[in-house]
């Protein structure tokens, strides 16, 4: 028996697209959007680095049809050293950024997270916490992850949070509460859109890089820093555009109303992280729906 989180995650719409294939062409455009899931949350990655890294965090993640189910122990050869608090608020970091990689590629999902028990034998996992997950999962009712209070409580409570400064503590940087979901109800979920943005490269243009290898310390930092901003632009650009998308697409109001949610957070989390909203950045008001989302 292991203790720790455990994750779960599907691609949504994902009977719907099924039911409404015509061609193997259907088939295979399906099948190739469950490998990039698969791809962005690290399953049998090919790469030694995550490897490397899911070794020494103990880290799974098992697959099956459109779903994942994650676990990350509290015990593990890098939890020894550094303590199971900073690991684990990583990985839920890693959600964020996996979550946000699939939607900017016009992949939207929805997960849970439960802090708990499982048991796990080859390909067999056995876990009150994946029920707990599954069923969380099931009741968020927007393209988001989110996780028990049991998770909050673990994290909020937990010793090692006293080490972090207030403006650096990662629980509201990560957990945001949501009190205006489309179902009516209030949840904790991973507030993935700032992670994504601040995790930016930033990276020089090509037609740049003469000028940035010659030019002195002052104007490296700034051609830096004109880059992430640019590159973080870029990335909100991509995401409205995807919800946009979706909306358009969607057939059912439950559906089209679960985006403009998403349209909401998005625009509430760019002016949050850019502080005065670029207003090419925002998507607006995709169903005459205004007002706060989240307390």
């Amino acid at each position: 028996m292991k203790v720790g989180l455990v994750a779960f995650v599907d691609l949504l719409g994902f009977s719907a697209r099924v039911e409404a294939m015509k061609t193997f062409e259907d088939l295979k455009l399906l099948d190739q959007t469950i490998a990039r899931v698969q791809r962005y949350f690290d399953h049998k990655p090919s790469d030694s680095l995550t490897k490397e890294s899911q070794q020494i965090t103990a880290k799974t993640v098992l697959a099956f049809s459109d779903c994942l189910v994650i676990t990350v122990p509290v015990d593990s050869e890098l939890a020894s050293q550094d303590g199971h608090f900073d690991v684990l608020m990583n990985e839920l970091s890693n959600f964020a950024l996996s979550l946000g990689l699939c939607a900017v590629n016009g992949i939207f999902l929805r997960g849970g997270v439960d802090f708990g028990l499982w048991y796990r034998n080859r390909d067999r996992l056995i876990s009150p916490a994946m029920v707990k997950a599954y069923e969380l999962e099931r009741d968020a009712c927007v393209p988001m992850i989110a996780v028990t209070g049991e998770v909050h409580r673990h994290f909020s409570e937990h010793r090692d949070r006293k080490f972090y400064h207030k403006s650096a503590d990662p629980i509201p940087r990560i957990l945001r509460r949501f009190d205006d979901l489309p179902n009516g109800k209030a949840q904790w979920l991973i507030d993935y859109m700032p992670i994504c943005l601040e995790s930016v490269d930033g990276h020089i243009a090509a037609a740049d890089l003469a000028r940035y290898k010659t030019s002195n310390p002052e104007i490296r930092d700034q051609m830096r820093n004109e880059a992430f901003w640019r590159d973080c632009r870029q990335w909100a650009t991509w995401h409205a555009d995807a919800i946009r998308g979706q909306y358009r697409t969607a057939t059912a109001g439950s559906i089209r109303a679960k985006y403009v949610w998403l349209a909401r957070y998005h625009d509430d989390a760019v002016a949050r992280f850019f502080g005065t909203a670029p207003a090419e950045l925002l998507i607006g008001d995709l169903a005459n729906d205004a007002g706060t989302i989240a307390s």
